[in-house]
């Protein structure tokens, strides 16, 4: 079986199983490396398919073992103390900085071949930004707390609509990691300043698994989640969904935990194997 598009799912650092089953399911022959040259996502999916894209997943994943290593822990309230300087909450500082040590300008010219697209979610311009952002996270959490929904619908009637970029609009290497973290827009975790002067929040708001985003393009769309559904996935058809083997143990904002990061990715590893010798 032969994939040419990828969704990767939102999911925070639960994302790094997508990287370890990128790279397992090449090592066992799948060829995703060769076939795929389109790949969309949101939130921190987004950073996971830009390392895949390149090639360059396993080295995505050192640098922020790296810098989470350096991180004791997920809340810093020594920096309540007037004068400290630094946020209460490191996540956006470290998401940012792994990304503009990771991504260098040649980068851009290397997926030129290749169509990348992030899902970003544009508020309504009738909803202040506080009480939007409250809403529209209350609202997603509730439909998938109730519901289990891999796709939900309820953020859309609050008026937020889907805005998506990617690499082929990213003006240069750091306009892309701008379009990378304003689709990973999570307040007060990640803030955002928005894009280009458009106000956003990460777009799995909309949808945190957007395989939409692959509708119409040519040959099948393999869809990478992040967690485990309880309820069944949909049947292989020309979107084929998978799913970690089980439950990951790592919380989506842990910055903090880089042995949690190598069991995740090694996790997707051993489930992207299993799946090559499923469908060859």
């Amino acid at each position: 079986m032969e994939f040419r598009n990828v969704i990767f799912a939102g999911g925070g650092s639960r994302c790094l199983w997508q990287v370890g089953f990128w790279e397992g399911a090449n090592r066992a022959g799948l060829g995703l490396a060769q076939t795929v040259d389109y790949a969309a996502s949101t939130s921190a999916g987004s950073a996971m398919a830009t390392a895949c894209m390149l090639g360059r997943g396993p080295q995505a994943l050192e640098l922020f073992k790296e810098l989470v290593d350096r991180n004791p822990r997920n809340i810093h309230w020594s920096n309540l103390k007037p004068g400290s300087g630094g946020p209460l909450l490191p996540h956006m500082d470290m998401y940012r900085h792994a990304l503009e040590r990771f991504l260098k300008p040649a980068d851009l010219a290397r997926l030129a071949h290749k169509r990348l697209e992030f899902l970003m979610a544009r508020f309504p311009r009738f909803l202040p930004s506080t009480l939007g952002t409250l809403l529209a996270f209350a609202l997603y959490g509730l439909e998938k707390h109730l519901t289990g929904v891999l796709h939900p619908t309820w953020t859309r009637k609050l008026g937020f609509q889907p805005l998506v970029r990617g690499n082929q609009e990213a003006d240069d290497i750091a306009d892309l990691i701008e379009i990378i973290l304003a689709s990973s827009c999570v307040p007060p975790v990640l803030p955002g300043k928005g894009y280009k002067g458009q106000r956003v929040l990460d777009g799995g708001i909309i949808d945190n698994v957007p395989a939409h985003l692959a509708d119409g393009r040519a040959g099948r769309t393999l869809v990478l989640l992040s967690k485990r559904y309880r309820q069944p996935l949909p049947a292989p058809a020309q979107r084929v969904y998978v799913q970690p083997s089980e439950a990951i143990r790592i919380d989506k904002f842990d910055y903090a935990n880089p042995a949690g990061l190598q069991e995740t990715y090694d996790l997707g590893v051993r489930d992207g194997e299993a799946f090559a010798a499923t469908v060859r």
